[in-house]
């Protein structure tokens, strides 16, 4: 009995002193120089309510942003949801204040377009609340915060400056398309005199796109060949779609055909979240939308909302470059990333969770004991310490030391976050 309380009073001893290394007991590395940067730097940010209107706390972006085409929203995990509440104050203000007028998520190309569509002509108040399911993911519709802000890209619709809304992702977003997508694909094939016969195997499986995905799954239904086969029907079709003057929706069903086949080619090829995957994926969002920003939006502004890791401007490692490095190489400083961090997160109870490690420079911005600051990575002079080399957990909570305003260009910091309010 003496043995187990000895080796419970060791582990208890080991846990508390470990908890001591790892949170605020133990100072970043050059705190001092952190937190004197951070005070003399820092736009404090009074609010993140997007009913707030009084935006004279973010009128720092007029002059931060005056020569800006593209801005990317990043965000740290896909269920913050201060940071939704954030990000869409801040878009009614881009909107009203700067004049951006298109928004563009990492979401389908096809599925935002006909979400985009759906809301242009949305007259039944009744499917408001769940236009957002046609085109984003679950987790960027079903919560307050969203709710609120695609009443308020509804409303725009009726105004002289409208917001238009648009996807870049090569993957199925629209949960509400899933049983619809083969009848609008064959009801588009249709009406443009297309054989579908001419494509058999997409023909056999269109009842059946959003479980290909899953390699397991698909190697049930095709073989290697067939597999080579139905990315060839879905690559010859796209092309023939496209043809020497296409119209608009034939442009976007000839992308969709070839998101698509990326998809899939993606999915059967490289393992799910491997680098691998996430290179290809990122390439060829980078593709879509560079087409959007030169072609279908030529001129506008452009709001960009995507994960942070999408945002970075330089290579993550050798084997993944992500979006963010294409746009900043083909847009220079028309393009600034814009990513969301945190110290911490209220749990269910109120309890604070899920805290950053010792050397996280998120321990700096919790002293400085704003709720809400933002840093100008950009703007900062060169010797300033933050253009060397420090910890963020800005990459989805991991703690990682690297030039950080080599990847981003400015931090919007929400000391604790939590989850969103799902509806």
């Amino acid at each position: 009995m003496k043995s187990v309380l000895c080796a419970l009073a060791v582990t208890i001893f080991l846990i508390l002193s470990f908890n001591k290394l790892v949170y605020q007991d133990m100072p970043l590395i050059n705190r001092a120089a952190f937190l004197t940067e951070v005070n003399r730097h820092k736009k404090d940010i009074k609010s993140i309510l997007m009913t707030d209107s009084n935006f004279s706390d973010l009128s720092f972006f007029d002059s931060m942003l005056r020569n800006n085409r593209i801005l990317m929203l990043g965000e740290m995990l896909h269920n913050d949801g201060e940071t939704f509440k954030a990000k869409a104050r801040l878009i009614r203000y881009l909107h009203e204040h700067l004049n951006y007028e298109v928004v563009l998520y990492e979401a389908g190309q096809y599925d935002m377009w006909m979400m985009n569509a759906q809301m242009d002509t949305l007259t039944n108040k009744s499917l408001a609340k769940t236009i957002g399911g046609i085109g984003l993911f679950d987790f960027w519709w079903q919560n307050e915060a969203s709710q609120s802000l695609l009443t308020y890209y509804k409303n725009t619709k009726s105004t002289e400056n409208p917001i238009s809304l648009g996807g870049f992702d090569i993957q199925f977003s629209g949960r509400e398309l899933a049983d619809k997508r083969a009848k609008l694909l064959e009801d588009f094939l249709l009406k443009n005199g297309i054989d579908s016969t001419r494509y058999p195997l997409l023909r056999k499986n269109s009842n059946k796109l959003g479980y290909l995905i899953y390699e397991r799954f698909a190697s049930k239904q095709l073989d290697a060949n067939q597999k080579k086969q139905f990315l060839a029907e879905l690559d010859g079709l796209s092309r023939m779609i496209r043809g020497p003057k296409p119209d608009a929706e034939q442009l976007i069903y000839s992308r969709y055909l070839s998101d698509m086949k990326n998809n899939f080619d993606k999915s059967w090829r490289y393992k799910t979240g491997s680098m691998q995957s996430m290179h290809f994926r990122d390439s060829l969002m980078a593709e879509n939308l560079i087409y959007q920003i030169d072609s279908v939006y030529a001129g506008k502004k452009i709001i960009v909302w995507c994960a942070n890791v999408h945002t970075f401007s330089a290579p993550y490692n050798k084997e993944y470059l992500p979006l963010g490095a294409y746009i900043k190489r083909r847009y220079g400083n028309q393009a600034y990333s814009l990513d969301f961090t945190s110290y911490g997160r209220y749990n269910k109870t109120g309890r604070i969770v899920d805290r950053v490690g010792k050397l996280a420079v998120e321990n700096v911005f919790h002293a400085v004991k704003s709720p809400y600051l933002f840093l100008d990575l950009r703007e900062l002079p060169d010797n300033s310490i933050f253009k060397q080399n420090f910890s963020s957990v800005i990459n989805q909570g991991i703690d990682e030391n690297r030039k950080w305003h080599e990847f981003i260009d400015g931090i919007f910091y929400i000391d604790i976050n939590k989850d969103p309010i799902y509806r």
